[in-house]
């Protein structure tokens, strides 16, 4: 069995950087049969004990300096030899052989992944537009950004090496909540949500419920999400969230009236001040010429009234389209929270 272990949680928290980090593994093993994610500061030696169990080949995937710990572990715990090469150790235990390895720096889908780098992610700008205004503040501080490739239709930048502390002050004072950076989006919302004591409710049809589990699946949640709907099915969507069997009809299930009423039913019923709301088509079936497979009508709204909705195409396999709408539906939420938009 071929297994990957990659050590920095944080780092994967795009999907785009976790299926690099597969492909990579993929052009070692062939094929690779157990994935793991660790946290980098405690690293899970538990969890890499038991993959290392069921393991014949094994690619480790962690930034440099973390390097000399797993390999002390190792002497601590088997009786291995050990191999360096160039930017490489192959561990041998028995049978099984161990790659232990730094980042890969030769993509451009794996930008920024050093020990020190920032995701921006940028509300009501463009990747362009942002770069040129701030070409003068990344001279000051030597800062590199680059654009993200990612296939959720937010804008990212990566900013990397140079002084990244006095960089984020200076593009927090010009930019404001225009430039959020985040590792992770659902922890950002969480703690915007406890800082001013409100709460969020989720009305998810074609997401089934990835939107409440990657905001439940953090700490701090249960302060600012009470609870939502996975509204799978119409009878649902009619019965818990008091849609309207005639928009259902005229309009269909995938339709930015239907996600207005998701949005109204999901506050009516939750008292919650925001809502988030996803119906769409996330295939392989189910597609048409009007509504094709990756179309998905994401909606926020506020209890004070403030609402946006849109329809979003995206693409890739089931999985991945359920991902990017989750993301894009934490960005819309973001600016509607922050009043960029």
């Amino acid at each position: 069995m071929n297994s990957l272990f990659c050590v920095g949680e944080k780092f994967y928290t795009l999907k785009p950087l976790r299926d690099f980090s597969i492909r990579y593994g993929e052009e070692i093993f062939g094929k690779i049969h157990k994935i793991i994610f660790s946290d980098l500061d405690p690293m899970d030696f538990d969890a890499l004990r038991f993959v290392l169990q069921s393991s014949k080949q094994c690619l480790i995937l962690s930034p440099k300096g973390h390097f000399p710990s797993i390999l002390e572990w190792f002497h601590q715990n088997y009786r291995v030899s050990i191999q360096e090469e160039v930017d490489t150790y192959k561990v041998f235990y028995g049978e099984k052989k161990i790659f232990l390895q730094d980042y890969p720096k030769n993509s451009e889908d794996f930008l920024g992944i050093c020990n020190k780098y920032l995701v921006l992610f940028l509300l009501g700008l463009d990747c362009k537009s942002a770069l040129e205004l701030l070409k003068p503040t990344m001279r000051t501080f030597k800062v590199d950004l680059e654009i993200m490739s990612d296939f959720s239709g937010l804008e990212i930048l990566v900013a990397k090496n140079g002084d990244l502390e006095n960089f984020l002050l200076e593009v927090n004072s010009i930019f404001r909540n225009k430039i959020i950076p985040s590792f992770n989006l659902a922890k950002t919302i969480i703690h915007l949500l406890k800082t001013s004591c409100q709460k969020v409710t989720t009305a998810e049809s074609c997401t089934g419920g990835l939107l409440a589990y990657y905001l439940t699946k953090e700490s701090g949640a249960s302060e600012v999400f009470d609870g939502g709907v996975i509204s799978y099915a119409n009878i649902v969507k009619e019965s818990w969230l008091k849609v309207s069997s005639n928009s259902l009809m005229s309009f269909g299930a995938v339709s930015e009236m239907v996600v207005r009423e998701m949005l109204d039913g999901a506050l009516e019923i939750s008292s919650a001040d925001f809502a988030i709301a996803t119906s769409g088509i996330a295939g392989p079936n189910g597609g048409s010429i009007n509504k094709p497979v990756g179309l998905v009508f994401i909606g926020v709204k506020s209890k004070s009234g403030k609402e946006v909705i849109e329809s979003v195409l995206f693409k890739g396999d089931r999985n991945y389209i359920q991902e990017q709408a989750c993301l894009y539906a934490y960005g819309l939420f973001l600016k509607v929270f922050l009043e960029v938009y």
